[in-house]
């Protein structure tokens, strides 16, 4: 047991002494003279390899102490492809630490889909590794209430104002095709996506919501049940024009697109057992608005909202080949379905 003990006092000893000796091989200044250098890690590109450029271009003393630093303090997976301007007299670890905080000036381009909610963009950004998992949710979540109160009273994003405070930014981010930085933030790239929100709901949209005594939120919540539920500008606004009908009359929307935000399923046609899940977002069980919007809508879908068309249905279906029918009342309803769905 004492030998046991003895052995693992000694691999400490070792591993302490070789911590020691690695922090000052890495905190030591380059020789080489004062100046800078561009950089460039290409795409794919390894530890090892990254660190043999930075060697060989005269940048850091060692290749060896690089690589351990890196693989100790766990960033063998931070680096992002771009062009970095480096000093060459510093040392390895100021080095390591610019090429994780200094912006790469490669742009990249990404695209979020008309309809996609907060997970979705989330999944996306981290499947093109432009941020970790879970990363634009974590961001999202945590400028909920006084932080987002205060940016808008700063009057930053106005319309951040018609949004409860324990809302999340879901509806508010504008679905469209966006250059970023490769070394970018969740928190720029929801500014970019809010910054774009409010150019797209502009003023005038903004002063027929108020002329027409709608409120912003709920007109924004609907919108986001109309982009998921249909597509085509005169077919949502026949949608919109429905279920404002619905919600006057106190009927439940019955929107297929609530439901599937809750079970996460996508299903075309969410079963029995799934409208029947007790939830505020389970508009088949709870007449009105659900609390919050379920995706983030274009402004095609917004505007069908703003701008219904008026119309003698109450209620309608997609078929599988795509086709729209509308139904005047419930047993032409149900006639439909059996005719297109059974």
């Amino acid at each position: 047991m004492r030998r046991i003990f003895k052995g693992l006092i000694f691999l400490v000893v070792i591993m302490v002494v070789f911590l020691i000796v690695m922090s000052i091989q890495v905190s030591r200044n380059n020789d080489n003279q004062f100046g800078q250098k561009e950089f460039v890690i290409e795409s794919g590109q390894g530890v090892r390899a990254i660190s043999k450029n930075l060697f060989d271009a005269g940048i850091i003393r060692s290749k060896f102490w690089f690589d351990v630093y890196v693989f100790v303090k766990g960033e063998k997976t931070s680096f992002f492809d771009g062009t970095f301007n480096l000093k060459t007299n510093t040392s390895t670890k100021n080095i390591i630490k610019e090429l994780l905080s200094q912006r790469a000036t490669k742009e990249i381009e990404i695209k979020i889909l008309e309809g996609w909610n907060l997970a979705d963009i989330d999944d996306y950004l981290s499947k093109q590794q432009v941020l970790k998992p879970g990363e634009f949710n974590e961001y999202c979540d945590s400028v909920k209430g006084n932080r987002l109160l205060q940016l808008s009273i700063e009057n930053e994003w106005p319309l951040l104002r018609e949004k409860p405070a324990a809302a999340s930014l879901e509806g508010f981010l504008y679905p469209d095709t966006y250059r970023v930085y490769k070394q970018t933030t969740a928190e720029e790239i929801v500014h970019k996506m809010i910054d774009n929100f409010h150019v797209k709901v502009d003023q005038a949209l903004r002063d027929e919501i108020k002329k027409q005594n709608k409120d912003f939120y709920q007109v924004l919540t609907l919108a986001s049940i109309v982009e998921k539920e249909m597509y085509g500008y005169e077919n949502r606004q026949k949608v919109a024009d429905v279920f404002q009908k619905r919600l006057n009359a106190g009927m439940a929307l019955q929107s297929d697109a609530t439901v599937n935000y809750i079970t996460k399923k996508g299903t075309v046609r969410p079963s029995l057992e799934d409208t029947k899940t007790d939830s505020l977002y389970n508009t088949y069980k709870y007449p009105g608005l659900p609390p919050t919007p379920i995706c983030n809508p274009s402004i095609e879908a917004i505007k069908s909202v703003v701008y219904p068309q008026a119309n003698p249905y109450w209620y309608f279906l997609t078929t599988p080949d795509g086709e729209i029918i509308f139904s005047k009342d419930h047993d032409e309803h149900i006639k439909n379905v059996n005719k297109y769905l059974n």
